[in-house]
Parts: C-alpha cells; structure tokens; sequence
C-alpha cells in the first residue's frame, strides 16, 4: 500500500511541476539582414579564382562570405547568420534548374530567409571561353600580344564569330524559360527573399579583346534585361529583387576581374562591390528571428496553482516517506 501511495504521489508532484516548465512564449524579432542565406548558382558565386578559394567555399573573400561575416557581427545578440553556399563551379541555369528539381537543396531552401541567385554566365560566356580556349587556342598563360596573333584573321574570326553568336542567342532563348523555371520552383520551396544578380561584363574596357566586346556587351544586355523583365509577373508583382551588378562594374570590368589573365572572374575588389550591391538589396526587406522566453504573465494564475498543488503533493510524499522509515524503525525494534 506504502508503494502505492509513494508512486502516486510522486507522479503528482511531476505532474503538477510540469506547467511551471513549459509556460514559455516565443517572439518574433524583426531585423534588417536575412539570419539564414543560402546561395546558388555558378563560379561567380562560389568564389572561384580569389585567394584561399577552395571546394567548401568558405575560405576566401568572395562576396557571399563578406556578406555573411558582415550580417554575423549584426545578429551577434540574435543568433548570428548561417551561410550555406551551393554555388557550383561551371553550372548553367538548366543544371541549375535540375539540382533544385532533386531536392538537393530541399532541407536548405525551407530554412532560408534568402536565396541569392547567381546564372546566366555559363549559358553565355561559357561559349565566349569555349571559343577562346579551342578555336584560338588562348589559355591562362597566354599572353596579351598571343591573343592580338590569333585576331590577326579578321575573315576568319568574323565566320567563328557569327557562329557563336547564334549559338548565344540559342542559350537566351533557353534561359528565358529556365529562370522562369527557377525562381518558380524555389519559391514553392522557399518562403525566403529572392535576390537574383544581374552578370557584369569582363570585356567592357578590355581593348586588348576589342574584335569582342560588342558581342558581349550584345549578349549580356540581352541577358539582364531577361532578368530585369522577369523580376515581376504580369501583375506586375515581385519575384524576386534584382541586385545589379552589372551596372556597379559598368566601365570598370578590367579592374574588377582577373580579365588580364584571360579569367572573367571577379578580383577582390570585384567580389567586394557585389556584396555591397547585394546588401542593398537586401536591405529593402525586413526579415525575422524567433526567440524562447518565459513566460511571465499570461500564465501566472496556473504557475501559482501549480506550485500550491506541487507543495501539496511534495508534502504528501515526505509523509509518506517518514512514516515508511518509521516503520521499519519499529519492526527492527
């Protein structure tokens, strides 16, 4: 019976402290940078060509980076920022399109506060270098006056050009439906902000690649205005934010890119700009964290029954407790 009693009791006492311990609330805090950030895209984004640039990421000072150690030390009393970079070296919006269909990114995408979008220039460009490199023969180590040689047959370069322009235009026509593609399915995965980054142009005031700059300047105007366009729907309500980098690198393409050594990529300088140019972006939005804190005043009535009915139930069970050693106190007597 003893048993019985102290099992009961016992329970009570669990039960009636239960309350006391889960009388919490959570609120919502609302900032002006996105605590979760969650990048996508090619080489550009990854970081590619900078210094201490390696498989993870992490470990150079590419714009998502800068972007994420900024936002860190902002949120340093709310948690602090998570970056997740799944920027693939190489990839064009379809191969894009066709890892966030798998559900690579599934589990990020629903944690994200934004998605920031960086494609388009290996649908483009990436016949640009495909041309350079097996046409001409032009590689990291070839020299200014190497590719001034390779140009000298203007006939024959005008044919190989017309050829990659068309090919160009292919890829436009592509993208068009492919970034339509994209946004749609990461909105269906993400309740996050979507930034998608419009392509600076490497060739800009690169005389040295002047037989090739009105191509460029051609195409990748073509392609932001594809991303400019389709930042609305036909309501004209918003899609997604466009951060214009292509504007920001506007006259300045040889000083923000490693161009000179035959790589379109961004220097440092140039990743630095296109965080700024991002963050802008991002700051015309407002995000949210939560926080779990007790809860002091909707349940103070059921706190104040709970600790009656614990003290009860604790006596009780002390009762209980004295008399069973009183008891066997006795029976050894």
């Amino acid at each position: 019976m003893l048993k019985k009693l102290t099992a009961f009791f016992t329970a009570t006492v669990m039960a009636c402290a239960t309350p006391l311990a889960c009388n919490a609330e959570v609120i919502k805090h609302e900032v002006n940078v996105p605590p979760n950030i969650l990048v996508l895209g090619d080489s550009i984004a990854a970081g590619y060509g900078l210094e201490g640039y390696s498989e993870n990421r992490y470990s150079c000072a590419s714009y998502a980076n800068l972007l994420h150690d900024q936002y860190d030390a902002e949120l340093k009393n709310a948690g602090g920022c998570k970056l997740v970079n799944s920027a693939v070296v190489g990839d064009t919006s379809q191969q894009l399109l066709d890892r966030i269909n798998s559900g690579e990114f599934d589990a990020d995408l629903a944690d994200s506060d934004a998605v920031i979008i960086s494609i388009g220039g290996n649908d483009i460009l990436g016949l640009f270098i495909d041309f350079l490199m097996n046409d001409l023969g032009i590689t990291s180590k070839s020299t200014m006056s190497d590719l001034m040689d390779k140009t000298k047959d203007i006939i024959g370069i005008a044919m190989d050009m017309k050829d990659m322009s068309d090919d160009m235009d292919k890829a436009l026509k592509n993208f068009t439906n492919t970034l339509d593609d994209i946004i749609n399915a990461v909105e269906a995965k993400s309740k996050g902000e979507i930034i998608v980054q419009t392509l600076y142009d490497p060739l800009d005031n690169f005389t040295a690649a002047a037989v090739f700059q009105s191509m460029s300047k051609d195409k990748i105007s073509k392609l932001n205005n594809i991303i400019k366009e389709h930042s609305t729907d036909e309501d004209e309500n918003e899609r997604y934010i466009v951060a214009d980098v292509f504007s920001e690198f506007s006259g300045h393409g040889k000083e923000l890119t490693n161009i000179n050594d035959f790589d379109i990529h961004p220097n440092k300088k140039g990743h630095a700009l296109i965080a700024s140019c991002i963050d802008k972006a991002l700051r015309t939005k407002t995000y949210t964290y939560e926080e779990v804190v007790p809860d002091s005043s909707e349940n103070d009535e059921k706190g104040k029954n709970a600790i009656l009915m614990t003290a009860t139930a604790t006596g009780g069970l002390i009762v209980i407790i004295a008399a069973t050693i009183l008891i066997r106190h006795k029976k050894k007597g």
